[in-house]
């Protein structure tokens, strides 16, 4: 951070940490419990864009981790 030949490229920039949620090409079989509501309409949500329930949840589960 003390470098003087960096000031240029650091004016206004933002230092943020990200989550690394490695995915290791591997799926595992779970068990959950869902109101019957909601679950029709995550398969709804899911259905509209295309996929299948468990990528769905699966990227909803990641967006969540990450805020």
């Amino acid at each position: 951070m003390k470098d003087a030949e960096l000031i240029d490229e650091r004016e206004g920039a933002v230092v943020s940490a990200v989550a690394l949620i490695r995915d290791l090409g591997s799926t595992t079989r779970i068990n959950v419990s869902l109101d019957f509501s909601l679950l029709r309409s995550i398969d709804e949500a899911a259905a509209a864009r295309k996929q299948t329930l468990s990528a769905f949840l699966a990227s909803a589960a990641r967006r969540e981790l990450v805020e």
